[in-house]
């Protein structure tokens, strides 16, 4: 248990009344903290009461036995100013656009910690993480959630086909419609994301762990310009549920020429599915290799996921199937969303 050391001649009435007196903020919880600790509070409600840390009041609780009041006192004195030239931050900039491994650190992030280690290293000057990190926000830099960036993808296919799709937008009858088809899968374990809670109390998602199996694969199709989603539950993915998810396309527009763009997965060929397209009088359109981004499909997938798998766990593949269900309903008054949300990435291509 955290005591005080008596020989500063302080007890609980004292020190509260030093905590209304503190001249700033950091100093009256401080001493509000020795004042509950010197009640015969234990450190640990002390710690939940005030929002920190067990470790950050033991720490005021040493440094008050050693010091007495005055080893309260923050010792932070204000941001010292630049340590860096405008030369060397310009060097920063650069630096900090390549991965850490291609210049000699042994970390796959940029963290203020790794980008201190490299000032050091490289320029010989020593600075706080915190003053690093503030670097990177002067220099511009934002923490984002990267996405892979397929170096096999060929530029070249890419831009052919964004403008074979180009002079399809712009030459499209009245009664057509462009189907961008893709497939997904969720997991039935939680999906980690970051999430508030309060100082000192863990970030927890309840997890029954859930078997690698207990997943939900589906079909989507992006129509646009309607802003309209049609999906198909499976149980794996195989060109005879291809087939099946084309004949259920058609089904909800008929009477449309429809433009089917979709990848070259394994299962969206073979027999079943040609006699489907044809049966359907569907035009295929098969994207380039490594063009994930080309297809309007996969923010939809993205979005769904985020909506029903960020820091929950479900119990039972039904449930998390009734949730897609109610998901998908929605859609039919969420077309603005759609149509904002699920754009292909192309090179000059008009998806209005």
């Amino acid at each position: 248990m955290l005591k005080l050391d008596p020989k500063w001649e302080e007890n609980a009435d004292s020190l509260l009344r030093r905590s209304i007196e503190a001249s700033t903020p950091h100093l009256r919880e401080r001493f509000l903290a020795l004042s509950l600790i010197a009640s015969g509070q234990p450190g640990i409600k002390v710690a939940q009461r005030l929002g920190k840390s067990r470790w950050t009041i033991s720490e005021w609780v040493r440094r008050f036995n050693a010091s007495g009041p005055e080893g309260l006192v923050p010792g932070w004195k204000g941001h010292p100013g630049r340590k860096l030239t405008p030369e060397e931050l310009e060097e920063v900039r650069k630096v900090v656009q390549k991965p850490p491994r291609a210049v000699g650190m042994k970390t796959g992030r940029w963290t203020g910690r790794v980008l201190r280690a490299y000032l050091q290293r490289r320029l010989g000057k020593r600075v706080h993480p915190s003053t690093a990190r503030r670097y990177l926000h002067l220099l511009g830099f934002r923490k984002k959630r990267p996405r892979k960036k397929f170096i096999k993808a060929d530029p070249e296919k890419q831009k052919a086909f964004a403008q074979e799709l180009e002079t399809l937008e712009r030459t499209r009858s009245p009664r057509s419609q462009t189907v961008w088809i893709d497939q997904g899968q969720i997991w039935a374990d939680a999906m980690l994301r970051a999430m508030w809670c309060l100082k000192g109390q863990p970030a927890e998602v309840a997890s029954s762990s859930p078997s690698r199996t207990k997943k939900l694969l589906f079909y989507v199709a992006v129509v646009r310009p309607l802003g309209k989603v049609i999906t198909l539950v499976v149980d794996w993915f195989d060109q005879y549920h291809t087939a099946q998810f084309l004949d259920k396309v058609r089904a909800k527009l008929a009477g449309w020429r429809l433009d089917v763009v979709w990848d070259r997965a394994s299962w969206h060929g073979g027999d079943a599915v040609r006699k489907a397209l044809q049966r359907n009088r569907l035009h295929s359109h098969k994207l380039p290799p490594y063009s994930p981004e080309m297809n309007a499909a996969e923010p939809w997938i993205g979005w769904v996921k985020e909506t029903l798998s960020v820091n929950t766990c479900w119990g039972d593949r039904t449930a998390l199937v009734h949730s897609f269900t109610g998901f998908v309903a929605s859609m039919s008054k969420r077309a603005d969303q759609v149509l904002q949300k699920c754009v292909p990435e192309m090179w000059g291509f008009n998806c209005a």
